[in-house]
């Protein structure tokens, strides 16, 4: 039986470094194809996810490597990849392995045929389109992955893009801006539509459609699917809103409006090491890596730490709201007065709370840092104040807009009523009733039919946001503005790169360290759904100098996951509790840390009600964003209790001093407590309270754990077989581990973020090994040695 694995290189000659190939054979031959191109069965292996293709190109197995158990949806026949074109899914036919390249499988169909190169990594393999022809004639709009549809529906981490049981993780991540998690609303109907379970953590956020969020994990009433996209942007596009709105986009230049490149990384592991293969994807394919001390925030306990939110922020109280949040134990102030400290939004301009520039704003930032405090400020996406300069004559072309009607009569400049030959552009369908004619802005009211082909528009305002009224010719383009969720505008993707751009020098220039996109969802309202995020999320992150940087958003995208630290939505005393312990349901399937949402914070405060917050963050392990003033701190009679009361807990949060069953205890919405120090960094008291403070039975103990190591021996491994084993801290505070001594088998690497051991074994022998972890100098590091033995492969 031939059972030959062919070398990826990807650059490099190493099989240590790189490990077996992302195409292996079915079991019973190993993937090849006839001189005359004829087609065979394929499995491309991913990590433990050996994934079976049939001639046709169709998905016929989702196979665990180490249990042999498939997760393939019964019942359920779909191509790997497949095209929309002239409005229609062309589904694969036939497969085979190109003969100029081993690694590229050929699906081709009547119409179109996609190369797709398959790359294969220890813990994971990437699949890339690299070429795509199409017959003469043919437009081809849209490329999909899969779905793959799986029977499990535990655990859906649909921006992530992992589904989950107790034994296994299965992922698909999108690995640039172009390539979209989710499924287009055109085009639902071929990706299990009616089936899909829509919202299933029941999020404020509202459901998911494609301008929402781009979700690659959905699930399904009979198991979950995992699903991409890519669009092609070489041409003027109409993307079509779930609510049937048509916005036209488009074109892109270059490579970036083409279908080809769009690319994913495919894989299944145990869950305890989905965080060590999303690690690996982040680093090997060039994703955004934001650190926290070193560390990354996926992995950090920092990453959830609690924030000051300071609404009167400025340059003359800045030392003291710092000098307060370090009584706390905060280690970030946040600028959130209004919309946060800008001029307006566009632009975004430091306004006179910040100084007036990026000068004084970074004299600001160096007074907080002279205190232990980094600096962040809220934004509100690309929203477009009126008054902001994109929207003053001459307007800015390249604000947001939806479908256009022309004008059946001329309009005077003092006109109050207008005729266009279309009614569907401006009815339902995007925010606002705000028509964009030349540089004139206009609000409008009724639209009425008044003949065949004409519609009277009522109730005009003209000359709106500063604009000048004018007069037009029949015949003239009236333009629907999509407005943003306040009444302003919003920018299209050119401004929405510069935004980008802005706000990274911004932050560069000044040396501010987190900031949250308010309204992200209005990147997506644009059109352009997830690549809209993208171009913002990322578009910041890819101009920052510093990794260690603190992202958070209104709404998260797939493609932006690896540059989003975390989301901290509702208002506690707002926001029903059993509301956030769904949000926070959604943040652990979605690898984020727990966050409870923003907490008013005033120095009049009662006591108890801080402690019930932080009872209830501690039971989750997530932070608080205290909305608070310096001015309500300097003045409440309760400051103090309260700032020591939040540093107590977070101290205890952060070392991980609750046992599971009083993380369970803290958790009833009907109990009190009250914490206090017992010793520095190391023991606590616990005790239950009635609503009126008085104690309930005896107090509890609260203990750091002893800095050591959870996991038991790793085992043996075998060359040329993937090895995977996690080493844990007892400490949630280890911000790094390391080989200290001895080595580990050779083709095998440990993840310093996560713990993770993983790789190809490459030779036979036994190792001996010591791994330190670090815990960042408050604590004590912690050492353990393992011995692995590696034996050789089996024969064939």
């Amino acid at each position: 039986m031939d059972r030959r694995q062919f070398l990826i290189a990807s650059g490099l000659s190493s099989i240590a470094t790189v490990g077996t190939v992302g195409l292996t054979a079915s079991p019973a031959q190993a993937v090849e194809g006839t001189a005359d191109g004829a087609s065979r069965s394929h499995r491309i292996t991913a990590g433990f996810l050996s994934v079976g293709v049939d001639s046709r190109g169709r998905v016929n197995g989702l196979l665990d490597l180490r249990s042999g158990n498939d997760y393939l949806a019964a019942g359920t026949s779909v191509p790997l990849v497949s095209v929309v074109a002239d409005g229609r899914q062309e589904v694969p036919t036939r497969v085979r392995v190109s003969p100029r390249d081993r690694r590229v499988l050929v699906f081709a169909g009547e119409k179109v045929t996609i190369e797709v190169k398959v790359v294969g990594f220890p813990t994971y393999s990437t699949l890339e389109v690299t070429g795509l022809t199409a017959a003469p004639g043919v437009d081809v709009q849209t490329l999909l992955w899969g779905p793959l549809p799986t029977r499990i529906s535990r655990t859906i981490g649909e921006t992530v893009g992992m589904v989950g049981d107790d034994d296994v993780v299965v992922g698909v991540r999108p690995l640039n801006d172009k390539t979209v998690g989710g499924w287009p609303n055109e085009h639902l109907a071929y990706g299990f539509g009616p089936d899909l379970v829509w919202n299933p953590y029941g999020l404020q956020t509202g459901e998911k459609d494609e301008w929402l969020a781009s979700n690659v994990a959905a699930k399904t009433k009979w198991g979950s699917v995992l699903r991409a996209t890519t669009y092609d942007y070489s041409r003027e596009r109409v993307r079509q809103r779930t609510n049937g709105y048509e916005i036209p986009l488009g074109p892109l230049p270059g490579p970036e409006g083409r279908i080809v490149g769009s690319k994913i990384a495919l894989f299944a592991s145990a869950p305890d090491l989905s965080l060590t293969v999303l690690s690996q994807i982040a680093q090997e394919q060039g994703q955004a890596y934001p650190t926290l001390d070193g560390q990354w925030q996926k992995a950090a306990q920092r990453t959830s730490q609690s924030h000051f939110w300071v609404h009167d922020l400025n340059t003359g109280n800045v030392t003291a709201a710092s000098r307060y949040a370090r009584q706390a134990g905060v280690r970030n102030i946040y600028a959130i007065a209004g919309d946060g400290p800008w001029v307006s939004h566009g632009h975004y301009r430091f306004n006179n709370a910040f100084g007036g520039s990026d000068v004084a704003a970074a004299r600001l930032v160096a007074d907080a840092a002279k205190e232990g405090i980094e600096v962040g400020v809220h934004t509100l996406s690309d929203f477009i104040d009126p008054h902001d300069p994109y929207v003053q004559a001459p307007a800015d072309p390249r604000l947001s807009v939806g479908g256009s009607v022309r004008l059946t009569r001329p309009l005077g400049s003092s006109d109050t009523t207008l005729y266009v030959d279309a009614d569907r552009p401006l009815g339902p369908g995007v925010d606002g009733r705000r028509l964009r004619i030349g540089d004139e802005f206009i609000t409008y009211g009724t639209v009425t039919k008044v003949g065949g082909t004409e519609w009277q528009v009522s109730d005009l305002a003209r000359a709106q946001w500063g604009s000048t009224a004018q007069s037009s010719p029949a015949g003239t383009r009236a333009t629907r503005l999509i407005q943003n969720g306040y009444g302003g505008a919003m920018g299209g993707l050119p401004i929405i790169d510069e935004i980008a751009t802005r706000l990274a020098g911004a932050y560069n220039d000044t040396g501010i360290r987190a900031t949250s996109y308010d309204g992200l969802e209005s990147a997506g309202y644009t059109g352009w759904g997830g690549y809209g995020f993208a171009h913002l999320v990322n578009g910041v992150h890819r101009q920052l100098h510093s990794e260690e940087f603190v992202t958070e958003c209104s709404n998260l995208s797939s493609n932006t996951w690896d540059a989003q630290s975390r989301a901290s939505w509702g208002e506690i005393g707002r926001t029903d509790y059993a509301q956030i312990l769904r949000s926070n349901t959604f943040y652990r399937a979605n690898c984020l840390p727990g966050m409870m949402g923003q907490q008013g914070f005033s120095g009049g405060d009662s006591l108890q009600k801080i402690e019930v917050t932080m009872a209830r963050a501690a039971s989750l392990n997530a932070g608080v964003n205290f909305e608070t003033s310096v001015q309500s701190l300097a003045s409440g009679a309760n400051t103090a209790a309260l700032l020591q009361a939040v540093r107590t807990w977070e101290s205890a949060r952060g070392v991980g001093a609750f046992t599971a069953e009083q993380k369970k205890q803290l958790g009833d919405p009907n109990t009190y407590w009250h914490l206090s120090e017992v010793t520095p960094h190391q023991e606590w008291s616990l005790q239950q309270v009635d609503s009126s403070g008085r104690p309930i039975g005896e107090p509890q103990r609260a203990k750091a754990p002893t800095p050591g190591f959870v996991t038991p021996e790793p085992p043996d491994a075998r060359v040329g077989v993937l090895y995977a084993f996690k080493v844990t801290s007892s400490t949630p505070q280890t911000i790094r581990y390391e080989v200290t001594s001895g080595h580990l088998p050779r083709g095998l690497t440990l993840n310093k973020d996560t713990g993770g051991i993983t790789g190809m074994p490459a030779t036979p022998g036994t190792s001996k090994f010591t791994i330190t972890a670090h815990n960042g100098g408050e604590i004590p590091d912690a050492r353990i040695t393992y011995r692995v033995k590696t034996t050789p492969p089996r024969k064939p």
